[in-house]
């Protein structure tokens, strides 16, 4: 495959497989198959019972007590600055006193502004298959020789934590949602359910977030996860999936991973985030018209047909701005012009008020501080990253992650039915797969998932490139990736983003794929506004007998092949408008073996 780019392009997995083929639905652990005991917590009082059914009847008051309780957000630990989490910190840095009283003020409009009622205009709790089964899981994982409950996230820019930092010290990821999740978890759920119920879940957290990060990256991600988990005869518990911000919903990507998730792990309890950036929240005139913005539609479509929990930041920042509810008027009189839960304005400002005029990617432009413009707590900018809104300040992590929680235990507290309007003796077996989809089924389709490629190209674990330029022995036309024009190269850039990248035009690089008669080869690059430019793709049929002996393309060769693909060679466009995105092409035909060659236009 010849990649050509203009300025900067940069291509990250290449697959193909023999054919698009339903995937066949997978039936879960013999583990859980097999399992006619009743599992037993605080001396035999309570019982999760008839896994068949996934009927779970609690027989112990105490413990729906226990988790009715943890619903009180308000009764949730403050927090605290994280260098006073850490044994033996007592050395003061610069920002530390800033962080602090950042810290302090948050704490002081928490409960003000993340109140149970709006988190109930954002939440749903989804299937109650689902809950019973996560509720079986935590339970079940609070014994000594237990298997932990494993929860994976899978995100972009804004879960790995751009932009986020409680001074300019504390780690990105540290402070990112869904390691403050995996706190409050400890603080709240453990200490006070473990207690309840002689129990002390173990988690295994999978954290699968990277910049840019799609849910077309995702999909190609989830082969070697089911792997992993079905190999070792494991299931994949929780998965959070939070990819909103690097979805353009132009493909039902989304959908097409639920269907896999669902079909590959059945008792799986997903969740489904919708971020409250700006595009997401709509006017004043779409809430009062109940006008949902278009990608919001199309998640919202994809979370309610395959009845999936969902948490939607949007919808609780369109009520904080214009809901006429006393509750959230009161808040916009005591904090006027400004938004609190997450920041609507992109742009920044000074101590002062005054709006910056060009936006920043580092903190404190000629030693000044700055803050998200028009939000409060007031937060300084810490850390270097672009787009405000897309990467929010630690605050808006903070409560992304008490909300994510608050759902979970929301879920658990009706999967072991203690919800007063949920009947314990409820029979639910397993839903199967819905045979409609919420898009048009052919473009779910066209967004299938690999899940046994014959061959994969991968940057993130092929770091070795062959140059070709300079000599073409067999060793070289041998190797699955050689350069054979100009200066493509492996990298990882500044954000840690692997793949492999060229700067020169006319660059060429060769990638030799092992196919059958009718392939389907899938392309996965990054499109971005800085720098990055266009590239064309081209197949060229190599026959098996005659591989070893195939020339390599060099500069000048382009054009001889143009006539000889199995596909018409394809320019694909690798520049944005803003914003860096992995994006995905795929590609059919029929031959017996191929090389596919990029090229930097």
């Amino acid at each position: 495959m010849t990649l050509p780019r203009s300025s900067t392009a940069q291509s990250k997995q290449l697959a193909s497989r023999s054919q698009t083929q339903r995937l066949p639905l997978a039936l879960g652990l013999a583990a859980f198959l097999a399992i006619n005991s009743v599992y037993m917590v605080k001396r035999n009082k309570v019982f999760l019972s008839g896994v068949t059914t996934e009927n779970i009847e609690p027989k112990h008051k105490n413990v729906c007590k226990d988790i009715n309780s943890l619903l009180d957000i308000s009764q949730w630990p403050e927090i605290v600055f994280f260098k006073d989490r850490l044994p033996g910190n007592s050395n003061d840095e610069e920002g530390d006193a800033l962080g602090r009283s950042t810290v302090t003020e948050f704490n002081k409009m928490r409960n003000a502004v993340l109140t149970s009622a709006l988190v109930d205009e954002g939440i749903s709790e989804g299937g109650m298959y689902a809950a019973q089964s996560f509720a079986k899981r935590v339970l079940e994982s609070g014994f000594k020789e237990a298997r932990p409950l494993s929860i994976a996230v899978t995100g972009n820019s804004f879960t790995i934590g751009s932009n986020c930092g409680e001074n300019m010290r504390q780690p990105s990821d540290e402070c990112a949602w869904p390691s403050r999740l995996a706190r409050r978890w400890t603080e709240v759920v453990t200490r006070s359910l473990g207690n309840a119920t002689d129990t002390n879940t173990k988690i295994e957290w999978r954290m699968l977030q990277e910049n840019a990060q799609g849910s077309n990256n995702v999909a190609h991600r989830l082969p070697s996860l089911i792997d992993e988990y079905h190999s070792e005869n494991k299931t994949l518990d929780v998965i959070i999936l939070n990819n909103g911000l690097s979805d353009n919903m132009e493909k039902p990507w989304l959908e097409a991973i639920v269907r896999v998730l669902l079909e590959r792990f059945p008792r799986m309890l997903i969740i489904s985030l919708i971020d409250g950036i700006p595009d997401n929240v709509g006017s004043l005139d779409e809430y009062q018209q109940n006008i949902q913005p278009e990608r919001v539609r199309k998640t919202i479509m994809t979370q309610e047909h395959y009845n999936l929990t969902r948490v939607d930041f949007a919808r609780m920042s369109r009520f904080l701005s214009y809901s006429e509810e006393e509750r959230y008027a009161s808040l916009r009189r005591q904090y006027p012009g400004s938004s609190l839960l997450w920041p609507q304005l992109g742009q920044m400002e000074f101590d002062n008020g005054t709006i910056l005029t060009e936006e920043i990617a580092g903190p404190r432009p000629n030693g000044l501080e700055i803050y998200w413009a028009r939000y409060k707590p007031q937060v300084a900018k810490t850390k270097s990253a672009y787009y405000p809104t897309n990467h929010p300040p630690w605050t808006t992590h903070q409560y992304v992650a008490d909300t994510v929680l608050f759902t979970l235990i929301r879920v658990l507290r009706t999967g072991m039915g203690c919800a007063d309007s949920i009947n314990a003796h409820e029979v639910v077996t397993h839903p199967s797969l819905p045979e409609a989809t919420a898009a048009d089924k052919a473009e779910v389709d066209r967004c299938f998932v690999c899940l046994e490629p014959r061959e994969r190209l991968d940057a993130r674990t092929l770091e070795s490139i062959v140059n070709g330029t300079e000599f073409d022995d067999l060793s070289v036309r041998e190797s699955p990736v050689v350069v054979t024009c100009g200066d493509w190269s492996w990298v990882t850039d500044e954000r840690k983003r692997s793949g492999w990248q060229s700067d020169q035009a006319g660059s060429l690089i060769r990638f030799r794929l092992k196919v059958n008669e009718e392939p389907t080869i899938s392309l996965t690059y990054m499109a971005s506004h800085a720098s990055f430019g266009d590239f064309q793709v081209t197949f060229q049929p190599i026959s098996k007998d005659n591989a070893s002996m195939q020339p390599l393309m060099g500069c000048n060769d382009v054009a001889k092949f143009e006539n000889q693909t199995l596909f018409p060679s394809k320019k694909l466009e690798g520049r944005r408008s803003k914003y860096s995105l992995w994006t995905h092409s795929s590609f059919q035909g029929k031959l017996t073996q191929m090389t596919t060659s990029l090229m930097n236009l």
